[in-house]
C-alpha cells in the first residue's frame, strides 16, 4: 500500500492498494478522525509520502502557523501510532516533475503588499487548477477536487519514482 498526504486542512490522504485501486479522502477534521483513517489504511507493507511543509509563509499569522503545525503533528503521530514508515517530498519537487517549473515574471519590489498577495494567490490558483486537470485525466474513475489533487499528484510522482 502506498499512501500520500497533502497535510493542509484543505488537503487529503490518498492510498493505492496493491490491487491498483486508488482511494482519495479529504483531510479529516479532528485528530481522532485522522488517526482512525490512518489506522484503517495500515497494512504490513504500507509506506507514506507526505508533503514537506512547515516553512514560514509571508502573510500567515502566528496563530495560524501554530494551528497548522499542530495539525501536521497530529498526522505525524497518527502515522507513528499505525507503524507506517514515511518520507517527505518538497512541494516544488513533485509539482515541477508533474507540471513543470513555472516561468512567471519576477514581481517588482515596487508592487505593494496587497497587490503582491493578489498576484501570488492567482499564480497558486492557476498551479492548483493545472494539477487538478492533470489528475482528473490520470484518474478518470475518481472525482478529483482541489482538495484531493495534490495528494494524487504526490502519488503519481511517487509511483514514477518507484518505477510503477
Amino acid at each position: 500500500m502506498l499512501i500520500t498526504i497533502d497535510p493542509g486542512a484543505n488537503g487529503s490522504i490518498v492510498c493505492k492498494l496493491s490491487s491498483g485501486q486508488v482511494y482519495a479522502f479529504k483531510m479529516p477534521d479532528t485528530p481522532k478522525d485522522i488517526l482512525l483513517l490512518i489506522l484503517s489504511l495500515k497494512t504490513d507493507d504500507a509506506f507514506c509520502w507526505i508533503e514537506q511543509v512547515g516553512t514560514y509563509m509571508p502573510g500567515n499569522s502566528g496563530p495560524a502557523a501554530v494551528t497548522f503545525a499542530r495539525h501536521c503533528g497530529h498526522i505525524d503521530m497518527a502515522l507513528l501510532a499505525a507503524g507506517i514508515s514515511c518520507d517527505t517530498v518538497l512541494p516544488r519537487k513533485w509539482e515541477h516533475w508533474l507540471i513543470g517549473k513555472p516561468n512567471y515574471p519576477k514581481i517588482s519590489k515596487e508592487i505593494p503588499g496587497k497587490e503582491r498577495s493578489r498576484i501570488l494567490a492567482k499564480r497558486k490558483q492557476e498551479r492548483k487548477c493545472k494539477i487538478k486537470e492533470k489528475m482528473q485525466a490520470l484518474y478518470p474513475d475518481l472525482k478529483v477536487t482541489l482538495k484531493t489533487a495534490d495528494a494524487l499528484g504526490i502519488l503519481t510522482w511517487a509511483l514514477d519514482k518507484e518505477g510503477n
